[in-house]
């Protein structure tokens, strides 16, 4: 049918040319004579002068368009080309769901509006999606997936069989125009109360399914709610919020010093190579191996110091207890001793020190959600890497490479590719140390909850057996005086990363709360929150979407 009406259509267009010539030929001699001043001079020079003009604009407006790549010109140009939004803005943008397809837990979606009005794009978790879903808006342009999948919302997109046929639906049939709709990994429930736990805190929560790799939360905070996008007063106050960078998307291009949680790897590394040393480790700390090095002393020197008290170290330490006490000379000497090849080989296949591999299926959502690579930095001697055992030096890692870090090791040594969107079928990343490392480390990080003096001690409850590892990253953070000179002042960054149920991990979690203190006490409760949700939610008893993959 389709193909009749366009055959159809260019037979019209052929009559209508050949009618058209048919009236025109008789006249093409008189022409002739005018334009070469044989007859009718004054109107030659009137005819000239419109062809020159005309040519000229045509000229002008070629060079514009196909030969001048000015930003700010093409930026201006689709300033005030009003074709685009006129298109959207009649368009029926594809709904974006979470993954329980819901039409009660919309993430993009449309507000009822009056009949004479156009249709006003609504997101209903505001800021708690605003990352990730982003916004549309006539003047500041998009953001987000509303601005990556923008051909495929509005239903322009052809890569698949089922969008070709909407797209010639659309273009043919429809009045009008309906988009493609979204299902996304993320839960509506566990993005709110992560964003909602989350608090007045800056930084992130990921929440990562361990088996299939799908993100069930992505929280960056502080945020901004995008129907404020296209007020002028509110866009200004979120772009000149230098110190609270909203548009900042921190869960995927923060980057931190992980602090202790960079000891599981450590740990995994360890149990690798066959270590499980049982060290005594005294109030006088660890000196890497060289001439001059800074000693590695355990936190509780510094806090009995202030409290006029002597530490006398921790005594004999296995690896199990080095991580419930979160010994940093222990795991400094470890790091030291399991040695820097090793070492730089499984933070590698962790992830770090290259792009984040996506699990999806469209060039442009591959080249757009980018997220930051983690790195671990060449270490050039023992200090150096005694040091970055610890999660310090140069070693830094994005919320969501955290999230992965805990997802490897609750899902059996196997990391899957993170994955957003819910039709994509999962996929293996690396397999990254053997299964029965990844059991030892996991009651390693039970232990750190539920032992007694384990840092992690907050995330205990009787709903669910969790694990996890905590953090705490000092910064040197510069800071303006009111005279405008500089000065810098050392903060502590609380992290966290945990998996829940211990025997069979149904979620990751990762959270980083910039400044806000210790990672126990500061970044444990807000796991706590979104496990209890979860656990409210069906997810530890076989719901949501919960799956075990195949081991690599």
């Amino acid at each position: 049918m389709l193909l009749a009406l366009i055959i159809a259509k260019f037979i019209i267009l052929a009559a209508l040319g050949i009618y058209v010539l048919r009236i025109i030929i008789p006249s093409l001699n008189s022409l002739k004579d005018v334009l070469f001043f044989k007859q009718r001079k004054e109107m030659a020079v009137v005819l000239w002068v419109f062809i020159v003009a005309f040519a000229a604009l045509i000229g002008y407006q070629g060079y514009w368009q196909l030969l001048v790549s000015d930003p700010y010109f093409e930026e201006t140009r689709k300033l005030h080309d009003p074709r685009p939004w006129i298109i959207e803005a009649t368009t029926a943008k594809g709904t974006i769901y979470d993954r329980t397809h819901d039409d009660t837990k919309l993430l993009a979606g449309y507000m009822a509006v009056e009949e004479d009005q156009l249709p006003r794009r609504h997101y209903p978790l505001g800021e708690a999606t605003s990352h990730i879903i982003g916004y549309s808006d006539v003047e500041r342009d998009k953001s987000g997936l509303e601005k990556l999948l923008f051909e495929y919302l509005m239903g322009t997109s052809e890569s698949t069989q089922k969008e070709k046929e909407n797209y010639i639906n659309n273009k043919y049939y429809r009045l009008q125009p309906r988009g493609n709709d979204l299902v996304l990994t993320l839960d509506y429930e566990l993005q709110k109360i992560a964003y909602e736990a989350f608090g007045d805190n800056k930084g992130a929560v990921v929440a990562i399914q361990p088996a299939t790799g799908d993100i069930l939360a992505l929280v960056s905070a502080p945020s901004y709610h995008p129907d404020s996008v296209s007020v002028d007063d509110a866009w200004l106050r979120i772009v000149q919020d230098e110190d609270g960078k909203r548009l900042y998307n921190r869960s995927l291009k923060g980057r931190y010093p992980p602090g202790s949680t960079f000891k599981t790897i450590v740990a995994c590394a360890a149990v690798e190579k066959g270590l499980d040393p049982t060290w005594m480790i005294g109030p006088s700390g660890y000196k890497p191996p060289g001439v001059r090095r800074k000693r590695v002393f355990d936190h509780e020197r510094a806090s009995y110091r202030k409290k006029g008290r002597t530490w006398r170290g921790h005594g004999e330490l296995t690896m199990t207890r080095a991580l419930v006490k979160s010994s940093n000379a222990y795991f400094a000497r470890l790091g030291v001793t399991v040695g820097d090849s090793l070492m730089h080989a499984i933070v590698e296949r962790f992830g770090f020190n290259q792009p984040v591999q996506w699990n999806t299926s469209r060039p442009e959502l591959l080249a757009g959600l980018v997220a930051f690579q983690s790195s671990f930095p060449p270490t050039k001697n023992a200090h150096e890497l005694a040091w970055s055992s610890i999660g310090q030096e140069k070693v830094l890692a994005t919320p969501l490479q955290l999230a992965l870090v805990a997802a490897t090791i609750a899902n059996d040594g196997v990391l899957m590719k993170p994955k957003i969107e819910r039709a994509e079928p999962p996929q293996v990343w690396n397999r990254v140390m053997s299964e029965e490392t990844a059991r030892k480390v996991r009651q390693m990080m039970r232990e750190v909850v539920w032992s007694r003096g384990g840092t992690a001690w907050r995330l205990r409850m009787k709903e669910v057996e969790a694990a996890g590892k905590t953090g705490t990253a000092e910064i040197n953070m510069p800071i303006k005086r009111a005279d405008g000179t500089w000065q810098k002042r050392i903060i502590n960054n609380a992290l966290f990363i945990s998996f829940a149920p211990v025997d069979e991990p149904q979620i990751a979690i990762a959270v980083v709360a910039e400044g806000a203190g210790y990672g126990g006490s500061a970044a444990a409760p807000i796991a706590k929150e979104v496990f209890l949700k979860a656990y409210e939610l069906g997810y530890f008893d076989g719901g949501n979407g919960s799956a075990k993959t195949s081991k690599n």
